[in-house]
């Protein structure tokens, strides 16, 4: 009878745990994203297009989002803190990295009162530059060559931690130019009191279509791969950018 019990234990233990998992929506997966930034993610991360568009993707699994600096998502994953972490760039690592999950409009936005032309990244050099962590790794070759760790104009940027802080910076400056997603920017300048024909707007930077998820896990990964395909093959994608709306420059479901 003891040894009946003793069997019968463990089984009973595996299937509470089963079931704690049934209810709470599927198999645990800690993911990192950056801090709110309207209308990707809102709410302390409980809603927004990034956050929906990575539950509706993994509908399997229960995720708990874990908020934090630009910076940190990437090294997070990496030091296995978190199992994926989303809109970060892909390396020659041992993570598994998504197909591309949203494009970006990032901008040179300059106040229209500071009567600055920029045609293009060289135009940059002199200025006072303000984006997120990590931009200088994020957008392209001739970006990091002049902000990057030994970039020439180094001395001349300021990598804000959250999108909120970027944006209330670049208006208490002068003669500074914003490196952001024109979405963010608008959002949080209105929240700030600021219209948008107060700045100038240059797109000197291709879009960018190559932020994904990383994950630990190559099945986890292609789980999310599976449901983003989905998520194109119904419209539910574009639905997803009309809900917040959401105008991306490039389609990722091509």
């Amino acid at each position: 009878m003891r040894m009946r019990s003793l069997i019968a234990a463990p089984i009973l233990i595996f299937g509470v745990l089963l079931q704690a998992i049934a209810q709470s929506g599927g198999t645990p997966l800690k993911v990192a994203i950056a801090g709110d930034a309207p209308p990707y993610v809102i709410n302390n991360a409980t809603s927004g297009l990034e956050i929906d568009i990575v539950r509706e993707a993994l509908p399997g699994y229960s995720l708990e989002f874990v908020q934090m600096g630009f910076a940190e998502t990437a090294p997070a994953l990496e030091q296995g803190k978190v199992q994926a972490a989303v809109n970060v760039m892909k390396k020659d690592d041992d993570l598994f990295y998504s197909n591309n999950m949203i494009s970006f409009a990032n901008y040179a936005i300059t106040k229209a009162s500071d009567k600055m032309k920029i045609d293009s990244i060289a135009d940059l050099a002199g200025k006072k530059v303000i984006t997120w962590q990590g931009a200088p790794m994020d957008l392209g070759p001739e970006f990091k060559n002049m902000y990057g760790p030994n970039g020439t104009q180094r001395q001349n940027i300021i990598q804000a931690p959250t999108a909120p802080d970027l944006v209330a910076q670049f208006w208490k400056m002068k003669d500074v130019v914003a490196v952001v997603d024109m979405e963010l920017f608008k959002f949080f300048s209105n929240k700030m009191g600021h219209k948008m024909d107060q700045v100038n707007l240059f797109q000197i930077f291709p879009l960018m279509t190559d932020f994904r998820v990383g994950f630990r896990d190559q099945k986890v990964r292609d789980d999310f791969n599976r449901g983003l395909a989905e998520l194109c093959r119904t419209s539910r994608y574009k639905e997803l950018l009309k809900k917040y709306d959401v105008v991306q420059k490039q389609d990722i479901c091509k």
